[in-house]
This record gives structure tokens, C-alpha cells and sequence, in this order.
């Protein structure tokens, strides 16, 4: 009797984590779903910087122009060039969000393979503002967003013994 009530109190246990892993799947795939919002949004902002001058609508290019001036105190390239090349980088985040997001899926049915997939897109994910911009990446990519990418590939990481396929 003693050995089914440890077995029964050690599946609880495994289902709390199993249940934990789903819900920081599902919590994943909805910041992916918001981070490729943002990201998609500021490509389509830089990207069309010219228009946005010209709108009849001056707010959202008041805002850009907010972004735009703290780039510029920092040293980083402004002109038309600049921020196509700060467009860029937008659009290949959201690029590795969604293949990031494949590795979650595969998580979500504990397949090992979607941690690696998801930590390796992740580790690029928070690399590509520092390839295209260098030091001055952190003004462009806020810290926030560079931690929470980090501590989610660390709370992946250990739930990596419940990924069993």
C-alpha cells in the first residue's frame, strides 16, 4: 500500500510541472503574438517615415520623431538609410519570433528538440540589434525586452526533464 500512494503522490507532482510547462507555453505564445505586433509595427513605422511626415495625422509621427531624436543622441544614423536599416532589424525579429514560436509548439507537446529550436532562435533574437547596431543596440531594443526573452529561455530551461519525446 505504501509503494501506490508514493507512485499516485509523485504523478501529482509531475503533473504540476507537466501543467506549469503548458502554461509558460501558452504564456510564450501569446508574447510572441504581442512581440510580432511591436515589431511589425515598427518596421511599418520606419519603414515609411516619409509618409508619416506628410499625414494629416502628425501623432504618430510625433512619436516616431521622439524615437528618432533619442537614435541621433546616441550617434546612430537618422537619414532615410538609417532607419531602413533600423526597419530591417524589426523585420527579422519578427522573422525569429515565429520560428522561436515553433520551438514553443514543439515544447507545448514535450518534444526536446523545440527547447533547442526555441533557445537558439531566442539567443538571435536578443543578437540581432547588437549585429546591426552594436553598442548602441540597447536604445533601439529596450533592457526589458532583452530580460524577458533571457528569463523566459531560463525557465525553459528548467523544465527541460519534462520534454520526454
Amino acid at each position: 500500500m505504501g509503494k501506490h500512494k508514493k507512485k499516485k503522490k509523485n504523478k501529482t507532482a509531475n503533473e504540476e510541472v507537466f501543467h506549469a510547462l503548458k502554461i509558460l507555453c501558452i504564456m510564450s505564445f501569446v508574447g510572441f503574438i504581442l512581440s510580432m505586433l511591436v515589431d511589425t509595427g515598427n518596421y511599418l513605422s520606419f519603414s515609411s517615415v516619409e509618409e508619416l511626415k506628410v499625414a494629416k495625422n502628425q501623432v504618430p509621427y510625433e512619436k516616431l520623431e521622439t524615437t528618432i531624436d533619442s537614435f541621433e543622441s546616441v550617434g546612430l544614423d537618422v537619414s532615410q538609410r538609417g532607419l531602413n536599416k533600423v526597419a530591417l532589424m524589426y523585420a527579422v525579429r519578427t522573422l525569429i519570433d515565429v520560428l522561436a514560436m515553433v520551438g514553443v509548439v514543439l515544447m507545448y507537446f514535450e518534444i526536446k528538440k523545440g527547447l533547442i529550436i526555441y533557445t537558439l532562435f531566442q539567443f538571435i533574437y536578443v543578437l540581432v540589434p547588437f549585429l546591426f547596431f552594436g553598442g548602441v543596440a540597447l536604445v533601439v531594443v529596450s533592457y526589458s525586452s532583452v530580460a524577458i526573452t533571457l528569463i523566459y529561455v531560463a525557465l525553459f530551461t528548467s523544465q527541460r526533464k519534462y520534454l520526454v519525446k
